[in-house]
């Protein structure tokens, strides 16, 4: 779909993300230390997971720190694997180290909001869609989207990046002459 304006929204600071997943770092870490020190072989999958782990920590933090933006994906999805097909197999760790791959991504996922002529589309796992005749205004001010929803649920994000003064008056037009053209909801 091409959109007449994309939108990218401000990401948050995700410091508590960070901090849930080098918790569960260390949780797999020191089991997977655990369970291997308790084997008779010098080498099993526990050292492996272990091992591999750490180096995707020191990675990770490396590139944190370089860009600001990490993702600890990785880890936890080798911690995964092991809490499954480990000798001491855990489906429950295995399930929150599955959700947590898989949410730590769409909690970092950069969004953006699309606004076409047919409709609006905010980016996420799961594009959520809306006519225009669900809004009863949509405007940039002051490097802030604000969408006022007719059911009177509004949403406010900062917008990052510099917004000139003619791109918000020309975004702030279009979404009013859509909104002003859409037709009535259905009734049910």
């Amino acid at each position: 779909m091409v959109y007449d304006y994309l939108i990218t929204l401000k990401r948050p600071d995700y410091n508590v993300i960070d901090i849930i997943s080098q918790l569960l770092y260390l949780v797999a870490f020191s089991a997977f230390i655990f369970f291997a020190s308790r084997t008779v072989n010098l080498v099993n999958m526990y050292w492996l997971a272990a091992f591999i782990i750490l180096v995707v920590y020191v990675v990770v933090k490396q590139k944190k720190k370089k860009e600001g933006l990490a993702y600890y994906t990785p880890g936890l999805a080798i911690a995964a694997v092991t809490w499954l097909i480990g000798e001491h197999t855990n489906w429950i760790m295995f399930a929150l180290f599955a959700a947590c791959t898989l949410i730590e991504r769409e909690l970092k996922f950069k969004k953006e909001v699309g606004f076409s002529n047919e409709e609006v589309v905010f980016n996420t796992l799961l594009k959520k869609r809306y006519e225009y005749n669900a809004f009863r205004n949509v405007l940039i001010k002051d490097g802030l989207l604000t969408m006022d929803f007719s059911n009177n649920k509004i949403v406010q994000r900062e917008i990052d990046g510099e917004v000139t003064n003619e791109i918000e008056e020309e975004f702030n037009a279009f979404c009013k002459t859509k909104i002003e053209n859409a037709p009535a909801p259905e009734q049910e």
